[in-house]
């Protein structure tokens, strides 16, 4: 039966509202019968419950997940957590990328609550694995105590941006795993790509955060990794936050960086320059000029050129600006 019924109406049969859970198949009323269950209240648990536990994951997901959402409306946490807890071996792809984003609806309705017993929950359920709904709602507790299991979850393209997300939340309470993150260099060539990419990953949020002269010491060594992203990385560090002499030195790589990077690097060192120019526009000037002297043609035909050339002119503005402000 469809959920036509009027959803003021709250003394429904149990077996109208067995009904009301069937009728969750229904992709064009769903949302609707999502609202009755929940007028229903509680009568609506077990069914719900039965639906979710013991109903057969499927391609089409919508329905299940519509029957999670009406539990976490219904304050049903016990039961989000049960299912959360199940093991499920799907061997068909679709209906288990489906299944999983029922699970990842799962674990953000438990962002209802933010209480003890669902964060020791979810660090559990993390360990075992890395759903982005768990390291999301995980990230909502902004613990940085779960520092670790988020830097782990950085090595799974699914699960990075929540993971990112979530670290940038605890960052500040977290630098001496970060740093121990940035630092975990693998010897040789046997650093796997994952691992590569929560090294990049972690050193970009290192960049946001202000840095104490011991913890840019730690990260010193990142300039010379074999990593050319995360060696740009250190060195926007060391512009940002080292000594004058460390980053004057850390510039000049930045600088000379410039024409083997791809843009979204190019736009980081020009961003870095930018903010930092009253420190660097002297050197900025000197690598211009040098660059121009290589450059056949019109100087500004050449990318580099162009990129020292905005950052300068940007940066005296900026100056301008700043001393008509004190003025």
């Amino acid at each position: 039966m469809q959920a036509e019924r009027n959803t003021t109406d709250r003394n429904y049969t149990d077996e109208e509202i067995r009904l009301f859970v069937e009728d969750l198949e229904s992709l064009p009323g769903g949302d609707l019968t999502v609202s009755l269950l929940v007028g229903c209240g509680e009568r609506a648990i077990p069914p719900l419950q039965n639906f979710l536990l013991h109903g057969k994951p499927r391609g089409i997901f919508q329905p299940r997940q519509r029957a999670v959402e009406a539990l976490g409306q219904l304050n049903a946490k016990d039961v989000l957590m049960e299912y959360l807890s199940q093991k499920r071996e799907i061997a068909d792809a679709v209906v288990r990328f489906g299944e999983e984003a029922v699970e990842n609806t799962a674990a953000r309705e438990l962002a209802r609550w933010l209480t003890d017993d669902v964060y020791t929950f979810l660090l559990a359920r993390a360990e075992q694995r890395r759903l982005p709904g768990v390291i999301e709602t995980l990230g909502k507790f902004e613990r940085p105590e779960a520092a670790e299991v988020f830097i782990r979850a950085l090595g799974d393209d699914v699960a990075r941006p929540v993971a990112e997300d979530a670290l940038r939340r605890v960052a500040g309470r977290a630098k001496p795993a970060l740093i121990q993150a940035a630092r975990r260099v693998v010897s040789g060539d046997d650093e796997k790509p994952s691992e590569r990419q929560t090294r990049r990953s972690v050193m970009r949020i290192l960049c946001e955060l202000p840095l104490r002269e011991r913890e840019w010491a730690e990260l010193k060594p990142l300039l010379r990794d074999r990593d050319k992203e995360i060696a740009i990385l250190a060195a926007e560090i060391a512009v940002d936050s080292a000594s004058s002499g460390e980053k004057r030195e850390a510039a000049h790589f930045l600088i000379h960086s410039l024409a083997g990077v791809p843009w979204f690097l190019q736009t980081r060192i020009s961003d870095c320059l930018q903010r930092n120019y009253s420190s660097v526009c002297e050197l900025l000037e000197e690598e211009s000029k040098a660059r121009r002297r290589t450059v056949k043609g019109e100087p500004l035909s050449d990318p580099v050129v162009r990129i020292l050339e905005k950052v300068r002119s940007e940066g005296e503005k900026c100056s301008l600006r700043e001393q008509a402000r004190n003025g």
